[in-house]
C-alpha cells in the first residue's frame, strides 16, 4: 500500500519526470489499482481506515473542479479534465500513503530515497561530465536545458529539494557508526547538493537555502525544548529498546553527538565542493550565464503574474477553469512577444485565475489543516527524522513555486503528496525510529 504509490513516483521520474502521456498514465495506473486493492482489503475487513480533517477541502475541491466541467464554466473542458486526472492522482498518493504508512516503514524508504538520491544525481553529473546534452545521452530536445531526467533543470532541482533532505536522513542516523560505514552514506546528500548547484536553477539553490535554515532553526527549537524539558524531570525523549536497561556487559557510550554532527556536516560539504571542482566552474558559470535564454527573465516573470493576475480579475469567483491558463493568458498578455507560454511560472497566481477564490479557499483548507495537525504533534512529541525530512521536502518545493511550475510536473506533484502524507503522524503500529536528539 506504501510502496506501490512510491513505486509509482519513482517510475515517473526516471520517465523524464512523467510529463508525456505514456510516462504518467503508466504511473497513475499504478496509483489507481493500489487504491483499487486499498478499498476492496478496506471492504473485506483487512485494511481499517480512519478519516482525517484534511480529506474535506479535498473532497470540496474535486466537487468544485466537476462543478466546472458539468455548468460549464471551464472555457476548455478537455483541459480541465486532464488537470483533474493529474490532481486526483496526487490525491490517491496521499490517501493510500496517509492511510497505510507506518513508522516501522521508515527505514526502507529512508533507504530507497537515499539510493534513488544517488542515482538521480549521479545521472546529472556524468552527463555534464561527458558534455552530454540529452537524458540519458540519447534524447536530446531543442529549447531545453535537460537534467538528471528531466527535460528542465529547474524541474530537476524541484525533485532535488524534496529528494534531499530524506537523503540527510540516512546520513543522519549513520553519524556514529565509524567511517567505515559513515563515509558511503555521506554520498547521496554531498552528490545531490553538487547536482542541484551545477544545474544553476536560481529558484532551486534559493529553496534549498531556505530550507537549510528552516532545517536548523526546527533543531535548534527541538533541542531547547527537549533540554527544558528533561531538566524539568520529563521523559520527553523515548529511548530504543537496546538502551532501555543498560547491562554490565554493554555500558553505554559517552554522547558525542555534537562531534559527530559537526563531522558529517564537514564531510559533506568537503565532498560537495570536491565534485564541483570535479566537473569544473567553468561549466556552472556557463549554465548562469544561459539561464535567461532557456526560461523567462525577471521582468518577463513579472508581466507573466500581471497577466495572470488580470485574468483572476476578470473571474474572481471560480476561474476560467483548472488548467485553461495557456488558452486564456493571451487575451490578457501584458507584453507583445513571439514565446508560447504553457505554465505562469507562479503556481500559486496560476492556480488563482484557474479556480478563482473558491479554488484557492480548498487549497488554504487543506494547508492550514496540514500545519495544525503537524504543529499539534510537534508539541506532544519530537517528529521522527523521517517526518521532518518530508516537511522540509515539502517546503522547498513551495517556495520554489512561486517562480516555477514544478507542481504541473506530474512526478514533482507525486513526490510532492507523498511527502506531505509521510510527514503526518503516522498510523500505530511497529517500532519507529529512534527520534532527534
Amino acid at each position: 500500500m506504501v510502496a506501490a504509490p512510491l513505486l509509482a513516483v519513482g517510475f515517473a521520474v526516471a520517465a523524464f519526470g512523467g510529463v508525456y502521456a505514456w510516462a504518467y498514465g503508466i504511473a497513475y495506473a499504478i496509483v489507481f489499482a493500489t487504491l483499487a486493492a486499498g478499498a476492496v482489503q478496506a471492504a473485506r475487513g483487512r485494511l481499517r481506515l480512519r478519516w482525517r480533517p484534511l480529506y474535506a477541502p479535498m473532497l470540496l475541491f474535486g466537487i468544485l473542479m466537476l462543478a466546472q466541467l458539468q455548468l460549464p464554466l471551464s472555457v476548455d473542458p478537455a483541459a480541465t479534465l486532464t488537470a483533474l486526472l493529474h490532481l486526483g492522482a496526487a490525491a490517491a498518493v496521499f490517501l493510500l500513503v496517509s492511510q497505510a504508512y507506518r513508522e516501522r516503514d521508515a527505514g526502507w524508504i529512508t533507504l530507497a530515497f537515499a539510493l534513488f538520491t544517488t542515482a538521480l544525481a549521479l545521472l546529472a553529473i556524468l552527463q555534464i561530465l561527458t558534455a552530454s546534452h540529452g537524458i540519458y545521452w540519447h534524447f536530446t530536445y531543442a529549447y531545453a536545458s535537460p537534467a538528471g531526467s528531466f527535460v528542465n533543470s529547474n524541474h530537476f532541482a524541484g525533485c532535488m529539494e524534496m529528494l534531499l533532505p530524506l537523503a540527510c536522513v540516512a546520513t543522519y542516523q549513520r553519524r556514529e557508526r565509524g567511517w567505515q560505514q559513515f563515509l558511503p552514506w555521506a554520498a547521496p546528500p554531498a552528490l545531490g547538493v553538487a547536482a542541484m548547484v551545477l544545474a544553476a536553477s536560481r529558484g532551486g539553490l534559493a529553496a534549498m537555502a531556505v530550507q537549510a535554515l528552516a532545517a536548523l532553526l526546527l533543531l535548534l527549537v527541538l533541542r531547547r525544548r527537549a533540554h527544558r524539558l528533561q531538566g524539568a524531570g520529563l521523559a520527553w525523549l523515548p529511548l530504543p529498546r537496546a538502551q532501555a536497561v543498560p547491562s554490565r556487559r554493554h555500558p553505554p557510550r559517552p554522547a558525542r553527538t555534537g562531534r559527530a554532527r559537526l563531522a558529517s556536516l564537514l564531510i559533506v560539504v568537503a565532498l560537495t565542493v570536491g565534485m564541483v571542482e570535479l566537473v569544473g566552474t567553468a561549466r556552472l558559470q556557463a549554465r548562469l550565464g544561459t539561464a535567461n535564454m532557456q526560461s523567462p527573465s525577471f521582468a518577463q516573470r513579472l508581466q507573466l503574474d500581471q497577466s495572470t493576475l488580470a485574468m483572476f480579475r476578470e473571474r474572481p469567483a471560480l476561474g476560467w477553469g483548472l488548467g485553461t491558463w495557456a488558452d486564456v493568458y493571451p487575451l490578457f498578455a501584458r507584453f507583445n512577444t513571439t514565446a508560447v507560454y504553457a505554465f505562469a511560472h507562479n503556481d500559486y497566481l496560476q492556480l488563482l485565475a484557474e479556480t478563482g477564490l473558491a479554488g484557492v479557499g480548498c487549497a488554504l483548507l487543506f494547508w492550514g489543516l496540514w500545519g495544525w495537525e503537524w504543529a499539534r504533534t510537534l508539541r506532544r512529541r519530537p517528529p521522527s527524522p523521517l517526518a521532518l525530512a518530508a516537511a522540509l521536502g515539502c517546503l522547498g518545493i513551495l517556495i520554489h513555486s512561486w517562480v516555477d511550475f514544478n507542481l504541473h510536473i506530474p512526478a514533482n506533484l507525486l513526490l510532492f503528496f507523498a511527502l506531505a502524507a509521510m510527514a503526518l503522524p503516522s498510523r500505530a503500529g511497529g517500532e519507529g525510529p529512534t527520534h532527534l536528539p
